[in-house]
């Protein structure tokens, strides 16, 4: 299986890269990103939240979110009860994303916007 971590800034991304025993290939554009998952490079960790979509899932990808020290693996059937007005079940068609966007996992990371 391979892997791929998102990282929410850059001080994330150095502890992602430090704390990583593997041959971890950090990612700091979209471009970067987007030749590493074509490449099917086994772990990457990036800034571009762009590829942010279980599509990764296809391409054999765990899919994890990173803020400081916490990094939650993001997959369908998770439970997202108490979370707004969304459904309890995570599903491979939702848009992860947008919900990312929306801050749908900002309590799973501990990070709070301003």
């Amino acid at each position: 299986m391979k892997e791929i971590y998102f990282c929410i800034d850059f001080d994330t991304l150095r502890s992602v890269r430090n704390r990583f025993e593997k041959d971890l290939l950090v990612c700091l554009s979209y471009d970067l990103t987007e030749n590493a998952i074509k490449e099917e490079y086994k772990y990457i960790a990036t800034l571009s939240l762009a590829h942010f979509s279980f599509d990764l899932l296809d391409s054999g990808y765990d899919i994890y979110l990173c803020y400081q020290d916490n990094i939650v693996k993001i997959e369908p059937h998770m439970d997202l009860s108490g979370i707004g007005e969304l459904s309890k079940d995570l599903r491979y068609g939702h848009n992860i994303f947008r919900m990312f966007k929306a801050g749908i996992f900002n309590n799973l990371i501990k990070w709070h916007t301003l």
